[in-house]
């Protein structure tokens, strides 16, 4: 049978897919694997407007059981590649694919191919454990009674023991991707993609995801993983496919014999860094041997250059931070920095480390302590003079992005098609050179954090601050940047960087700071930091290079780290129940009457009252109507009269302003009363009007107040669908952007702080959201097609996206006599008084 992947957004082209199985189409057989799942021939990957193919002319089979090895530099389309075999391009991404993709019958199916991404914050779009689990099964239509026994076997396989009513919002970088895991898993599909899984994670949870992975090895289950940091992987990889830079397969073979021959191959093409050793052989964490026993890079800075006295270029001082009186990032941290260091900051995931750097150069203040920059007080500085002095690059390489191209961006100016000499030689060094007339906001990810660097590094500072510079990249341009940073600092500049990769800090860091549990634990060079291995355990900076079958080789750490390499943080979830908590929909906490209704209903409801209050034409209907709601939230939700007044305050504060505006300004009917002062018309008339319009919508208010003290998002969206046949797509789309809402707020915070750094913010406040709107933009699409694209991942496409039942449920929101009783009555009872206040 022949089926057609048919264009999906703008003008991708139309392949073809080819299921009935083709012959070996030029790949190496491996003897003793079973039947091949999938087939590519002669395959090509172009993206619309783009100069040529990521991919060019692959050809390779996966077997089933099999556990196949991506390699290739930054941007050489294995990525890509990996979207066309989950059949997400051009379904889900606009691209166009040429050449021949053969898959085995039981991966025909959508979400039949399960993909993990890198960053598991835009993979999820449900709230709790359980939901996210659920979601896949629902595409696949799998039944309720089944739900529950996959679920718990999808955790099981991944070593995440926390509750099904947890949400993962609290989990950390490592209990996230694992639960992402989870969620691909869960489904039981034949073939798992696992694009970069550890990119964002530090030491320790890469080594959870990677247990992970050799556990589903064991298992038996078909894996195709792209991964930079591969040297645990090797024991349990069967194929390499090394990929070149243009696109093309260079080899595919057995994973030891490919790393075996052709290492010097992969150092040449920036796959490896040039002083790595060949990882066959080794079985212990990189930073576990001593610095003195390896080999520097030429050009590395010496690490001798911290010790003793010398100009310190930042200092704090009993410094703490916190977000709000319950939120403590960390406490009572003291350190210097003198000049021409080299400093990497380390630590867990969520340890502070941004924040840190943020307090270094003023862009957050520290809640207690002293923060010194070249011994003058950080809140002393002038903002201009500042950040001529300090240099600040961001984790998120959009913030900084100002100009519409990227050869204007590097130049910080309006260069136009002539480009100066000095900029082309700055786009070629960082491997730019063929994107210079391009939007910076149309670069990969790895180009993104290439270019912000870059434009980072031009200009002239003192002190330079970055977050995570080499995320993303491979050998060949990690070694860029890092070269330009060792020359910086041989210059007498500061450099202050984070990360998680221990390798760079052994090589390049002069000094070490180490964040762990809310507090500075180490501060010292990275020698003295290698013979702590037990603060390294508590900091999460080991990893381990093998991975044992066994429980044998597990390091046991005092946070809690126990012999299976799992975390305290792992036993129970952020809500603090037992990994062996009731799988149904567990009821919420201060459960009333409000909260048992249903939710959609409530909230049509809501709308036929508000619909009612709109005939309240006298005050005494309007009061009436206010009362209403408020005498339901005290007798079906059991709100508190203080929860209520809470809750009410900030439309209380509006309304009392706009019955005054009306007391002041209403047209006064002739001869009725009223007091003429200055430009003001005081009148009971206009009391009487603002009253009676105040409390209409006050009564609004209050019905609104009430459904949102007492509804579950999820449900509500699941009886939407469920009750009122929304179609899923619409439904499940809002409660994926209810969940990326409450970022935004952050995302405009740190746009202003980068347009501030680079002197090109808006002068006048009114004109930032003119000026934030592409970048805000930017990052709402960038978030939306990842989320879209992790959803059709999962299933989410077809029936299951289109047609209200077509999809099953693992969450019930019936409509029961209750709720119809409830509705009726309210809207009833709205009518009655409205009618009866009307002809008091």
């Amino acid at each position: 049978m022949k089926t057609l992947i048919s264009q999906a957004i703008g003008e991708a082209s139309v392949t073809e897919i080819d299921n009935t199985e083709p012959g070996v189409v030029g790949t190496v057989e491996f003897a003793g694997l079973n039947k091949a799942l999938l087939r590519l021939q002669d395959v090509s990957v172009r993206y619309p407007y783009a100069d040529g193919p990521s991919v060019q002319g692959v050809s390779l089979t996966v077997h089933e059981g099999e556990c196949v090895l991506f390699l290739g530099p930054s941007g050489c389309g294995k990525s890509t590649l990996a979207l066309a075999t989950a059949d997400l391009i051009p379904s889900a991404m606009e691209g166009e694919i040429t050449g021949r993709i053969w898959r085995d019958e039981e991966l025909a199916s959508p979400g039949a191919v399960a993909m993990v991404f890198q960053d598991p914050e835009t993979q999820f779009c449900m709230l709790q454990v359980d939901d996210e689990l659920a979601f896949g099964l629902e595409n696949r239509q799998i039944a309720r009674s089944q739900m529950k026994p996959r679920m718990e076997a999808a955790l099981r396989n991944t070593g995440l023991r926390v509750s099904p009513a947890a949400r993962h919002v609290n989990f950390s970088g490592g209990m996230k991707q694992k639960l992402a895991i989870a969620s691909a898993l869960v489904v039981d599909t034949k073939l798992l993609i696992l694009d970069e899984p550890t990119a964002n994670l530090d030491p320790l949870s890469t080594r959870m995801v990677f247990d992970t992975i050799a556990r589903l090895r064991r298992q038996g289950r078909t894996m195709i993983v792209i991964e930079h940091k591969f040297d645990a992987l090797l024991p349990i990889v069967d194929t390499i496919v090394l990929f070149t830079s243009s696109g093309h397969i260079h080899r595919i073979g057995p994973a030891r014999e490919v790393v075996a021959e052709e290492w010097a191959w992969m150092v040449a093409e920036g796959i490896v860094s040039p002083w790595k050793s060949s990882p066959l052989g080794l079985q212990s964490g990189a930073m576990q041997v001593s610095a003195t026993e390896r080999r520097r890079p030429g050009g590395s800075v010496n690490p001798e250059r911290t010790s003793g006295d010398g100009p310190v270029a930042v200092r704090l001082s009993k410094a703490s931070l916190s977000y709000g009186k319950n939120a403590p990032v960390w406490q009572d941290v003291s350190f210097a920095i003198l000049r021409g260091s080299l400093v990497a900051v380390v630590g867990p995931n969520g340890s502070g480390k941004s924040s840190l750097l943020q307090v270094l150069t003023g862009l957050q203040p520290v809640s207690s302590g002293e923060v010194e920059l070249y011994s003058k007080p950080i809140e002393k500085w002038k903002p201009a003079d500042k950040f001529k002095t300090v240099a600040y690059c961001f984790q998120n390489p959009e913030y900084q992005f100002v100009y519409e191209r990227v050869g204007d961006e590097l130049a910080n100016r309006l260069v136009g098609d002539d480009v100066p000499p000095d900029v082309v030689a700055a786009l070629s060094e960082f491997g730019l050179a063929s994107c210079t007339a391009q939007s910076p906001y149309s670069l990969s990810q790895g180009q993104k954090r290439r270019l912000s660097v870059a434009s980072m590094l031009r200009q002239p500072h003192e002190l330079y601050v970055l977050d995570e510079p080499t995320f993303g990249q491979d050998a060949n341009t990690q070694q860029v940047i890092m070269d330009k940073l060792v020359e910086l600092v041989q210059s007498g500049k500061t450099i202050i960087m984070s990360t998680h990769d221990m390798d760079l800090v052994e090589r390049f860091a002069t000094h070490v700071l180490v964040l762990a549990q809310g507090k500075l634990v180490f501060s010292g060079s990275p020698d003295d930091l290698a013979r702590h291995p037990e603060l390294m355990a508590q900091a999460h900076l080991l990893d381990d290079l093998s991975i044992a079958e066994g429980a044998g080789n597990r390091v046991s750490v005092e946070d809690g780290v126990s012999a299976d390499g799992v975390g305290a943080e792992n036993r129970l979830s952020a809500e603090g129940r037992s990994p062996d908590a009731d799988w149904e929909h567990p009821p919420q906490k201060g459960r009333t009457p409000a909260h048992r209704l249903n939710p959609g209903l409530h909230l049509t409801t809501v709308v036929m009252t508000t619909v009612v209050s709109i005939f309240a034409a006298t005050l005494p209907a309007a009061l009436m109507l206010f009362a209403l709601p408020i005498i339901l939230m005290l007798g079906l939700a059991l709100m508190s009269p203080w929860k209520i007044i809470k809750r009410y305050s900030p439309f209380l504060v509006f309304y009392l302003l706009y019955t005054l505006s009306f007391v002041l300004f209403s047209s006064v009917p002739k001869g009725a009363p009223h007091v003429h002062f200055l430009w003001w018309n005081l009148s009971w008339v206009g009391l009487h009007n603002g009253l009676l319009l105040a409390f209409r919508m006050l009564a609004v208010v209050g019905f609104g107040v009430m459904i949102v003290s007492v509804t579950d998002i999820t449900d509500l969206i699941v009886s939407l669908s469920q009750n009122f046949r929304l179609q899923p797509r619409l439904a499940y789309g809002v409660l994926a952007g209810i969940r990326f809402a409450p970022m935004f707020q952050a995302e405009w915070r740190k746009l202003r702080q980068a347009r501030t750094i680079r002197g090109k913010d808006a002068k006048w406040a009114a004109l930032r959201p003119v000026t934030y709107a592409l970048p805000l933009l930017a990052e709402s699409i960038r978030m939306a097609e990842r989320v879209a694209v992790a959803m059709e991942a999962r299933g989410f496409s077809g029936p299951a996206a289109f047609r209200w039942n077509g999809r099953t449920r693992y969450r019930e929101v019936p409509v029961r006599p209750y709720d119809l009783v409830y509705s009726v009555v309210v809207v009833l009872v709205s009518i009655f008084v409205v009618v009866l206040g009307n002809h008091l």
